[in-house]
């Protein structure tokens, strides 16, 4: 097969660039055999006879731990110290190659999960609200079964003294410097990081917990921009009541 039949994105927002790592999607024909997940951490480097190979810009090959394997696309964590600059991703079926091409590589990836899993829409987040010494969890999406997908809950930002914290989940940012490194615009408005890494007890995923400003009371459906190390993540949207 040529490297035309596999395309390398991001597991999150669906963009090209990925890095050391993040969560990547991989889109083929004929990849595996059957659909197999892995079950527990560390992550398998094989998976269903099926392996991934990342060689990097300095040449350095290294198979890429598997989340999921099946005939079209497979779900790899970048492998860790693997450079910046062009890397070239193949799929093993046993010992032959079956697909492979070349993807940007940067430092720093960032991407956004959403609700819908399309890289699109609500992002696959929480709302954690502080009120005192009590710290409460609330949803931010909901499924709306006329619209078949995951729509924005309204953010309630409730009495003066609430702090209501929005954590953001994604990939491909732990290696920036640190939050200074990052920022995150709201609805136009720019809100403080408490936190920006990665997620313990996940491999690749990444998490920044932003604090709403309550300047945004009544401003509805809104969009939320994340930048780490001068690089975009996808636009994901919120509502605020």
């Amino acid at each position: 097969m040529s490297g035309e039949t596999l395309a390398v994105v991001s597991a999150a927002s669906y963009n090209g660039e990925l890095a050391s790592e993040s969560i990547a999607a991989a889109f083929g024909a004929n990849l595996a055999e059957g659909t197999v997940s892995a079950t527990s951490l560390p992550l398998p480097t094989t998976l269903g006879g099926v392996t991934v190979k990342v060689k990097d810009s300095e040449e350095t090959e290294r198979d890429a731990p598997l989340f999921f394997v099946s005939p079209g696309q497979i779900n790899y964590l970048v492998p860790a110290g693997s450079s910046a600059g062009v890397a070239n991703v193949s799929v093993f079926k046993g010992s032959a190659i079956v697909a492979n091409t070349k993807v940007p590589m940067t430092a720093t990836a960032p991407a956004l999960f959403t609700a819908n899993a399309s890289g699109q829409g609500v992002p696959a987040a929480v709302v954690l609200r502080v009120r005192g010494e009590a710290q409460t969890i609330e949803p931010l999406s909901r499924y709306d079964e006329g619209l078949k997908q995951f729509v924005p809950v309204p953010i309630n930002l409730g009495p003066e003294g609430d702090q209501v914290f929005l954590i953001l989940f994604g990939t491909g940012f732990r290696a920036a410097d640190s939050s200074s490194a990052m920022s995150v615009t709201i609805g136009g408005e720019s809100a403080e990081i408490f936190f920006a890494g990665a997620t313990p007890g996940f491999a690749g995923l990444d998490q920044a917990n932003v604090m709403l400003p309550r300047s945004l009371a009544g401003k509805g459906e809104i969009s939320v921009e994340f930048v780490a190390d001068n690089r975009s993540a996808n636009t994901v949207i919120v509502s605020v009541r």
